[in-house]
């Protein structure tokens, strides 16, 4: 019976150690499970974040790209527009000068109403000129139009006024003249023809690039 009983101590002493054994195996293996999903945890977001800064990185150079190329784009068409309405009122400048020349021409072929606009063209260079010998200039064939002034000691006709006029000259120095030809004329006309084409225009320019320039990068 004693030998018996210390058997049966034994196996339970035995069996009590191997459950002592899986429990301290089983805590060291929960333990170690913790350890390494904290050390995965943290490695997950250690890498998330590099990626995360990695990401705003691309994004942000991107935006900063986006912004360069959207700036060069709004230049780009800036100056396309601006060289379109330059040469736009070339155009139109120039169909309005055509237009007129025409006029003139239809103009200057009634001479009854055309008489009246030339001596009012040379009284004008004549007041002007302040020279008691002037010498008028006018076109070929329109000598004849001109009305008696004591201050014309003669009148010239020349090929060098096709579209019309006077101009007159001193007759005693011949250094002075006033030109009062329609060309002349329409010259100075010009540049009040483009300034007011420039104004209608540039309105139509910054109503255009509004919508360039109010793109922002997303």
């Amino acid at each position: 019976m004693p030998a018996q009983g210390l058997a049966a101590g034994e196996r339970e002493a035995l069996d009590a150690f191997k459950g002592a054994l899986q429990d301290e195996y089983h805590r060291k293996l929960e333990t170690l499970r913790e350890k390494f999903e904290e050390e995965f945890s943290a490695l997950v977001a250690a890498r998330r974040m590099a990626v995360e800064a990695r990401v705003r990185q691309i994004r942000e150079r991107q935006q900063a790209e986006f912004a360069s190329e959207l700036s060069l784009a709004r230049q780009v068409a800036s100056r396309e527009l601006r060289e379109r309405v330059f040469a736009t009122m070339g155009d139109i400048a120039g169909e309005l000068e055509g237009r007129i020349l025409q006029k003139l021409a239809s103009f200057r072929g009634n001479r009854e109403e055309y008489a009246p606009i030339l001596n009012a063209l040379a009284l004008e260079a004549l007041d002007v000129l302040t020279s008691p010998k002037a010498i008028l200039l006018v076109g070929i064939g329109e000598a004849s139009l001109l009305e008696k002034d004591p201050r014309v000691a003669r009148v010239e006709e020349t090929e060098g006024l096709p579209v019309g006029g006077a101009i007159a000259l001193d007759g005693e120095m011949g250094l002075r003249l006033v030109d009062n030809s329609l060309q002349t004329r329409l010259e100075r006309l010009k540049p009040r023809i483009v300034e007011t084409l420039s104004r209608k225009l540039s309105s139509l320019v910054n109503h255009v690039q509004e919508p360039l320039a109010e793109l922002r990068v997303p």
